[in-house]
């Protein structure tokens, strides 16, 4: 079942099937294959080859990742750039029927969680694969995406009995700002919603939550399956 620790002896074999895939991956992209790609994801994901969080630890969030840093040394141009980031996405959403019928089969968690970009921050993939673990997981959640206001955010959470929201920043911009936002939703939301935050703007930084108004995601204390380390992304 999606979201259990892999049986022993099966790693290096996950291993071995996502750097196959990463290979293609970047080959078909390479040919502007965007058809090609999202092909070989699901074909990974169906034969059982990968699982889908494995699929997204060990491929997609490192391919977004290397993809961001190519752009920022000036090696891939922008439009590359967003063609990579278009191609996950369609990966990803392709993949939602095969999350639905995973979670289907969890038992259901009591926390419902409600996952966000705040505003100003655009770049919400990574987020969206966070949102696929928690419902692979067994946690109701709901996903409201990019640049999301504050009173929104609040709106959502008292409507749809959130008792945890968990937001996303991708750099250290993002990251200084996001203390703002996490004070006005301590304010705003209903009593008792606890507030995470992640992203690779987290990458080097445990110390950010020391001030008690929001926790450090930590996947393991939400049993969350096959979710990599931060790292620096696009």
């Amino acid at each position: 079942m999606e979201g259990k620790p892999a049986p022993s002896g099966s790693f290096d074999t996950e291993r071995s099937a996502a750097h196959a895939l990463r290979s293609e991956l970047d080959a078909r992209l390479t040919a502007r294959d965007r058809a090609g790609a999202v092909t070989a994801a699901l074909e990974a994901v169906d034969s059982g080859a990968l699982g889908i969080a494995d699929l997204y630890t060990l491929v997609v969030a490192p391919l977004l990742a290397d993809t961001g840093s190519a752009w920022r040394n000036g090696t891939t141009r922008v439009w590359e750039e967003h063609y990579a980031s278009a191609t996950a996405r369609t990966i990803i959403e392709a993949l939602a029927p095969r999350v639905t019928a995973a979670a289907a089969e969890t038992t259901e968690r009591d926390t419902t969680v409600l996952l966000a970009c705040p505003p100003g921050e655009y770049h919400d993939l990574g987020l969206r694969m966070v949102f696929d673990r928690f419902l692979l997981a067994g946690y109701p959640a709901h996903f409201l995406g990019a640049d999301t206001p504050v009173s929104e955010i609040c709106h959502a959470a008292e409507t749809l009995g959130i008792g945890l929201v968990v937001l996303s920043a991708s750099t250290h911009y993002h990251r200084v700002g996001l203390r703002h936002v996490v004070e006005d939703l301590a304010r705003g939301l209903p009593a008792g919603t606890r507030i995470a935050v992640g992203g690779p703007a987290f990458a080097r930084d445990t110390e950010w939550a020391a001030a008690g108004v929001a926790e450090l995601l930590d996947p393991a204390a939400y049993g969350l399956p096959g979710l990599a380390p931060q790292t620096e992304a696009p």
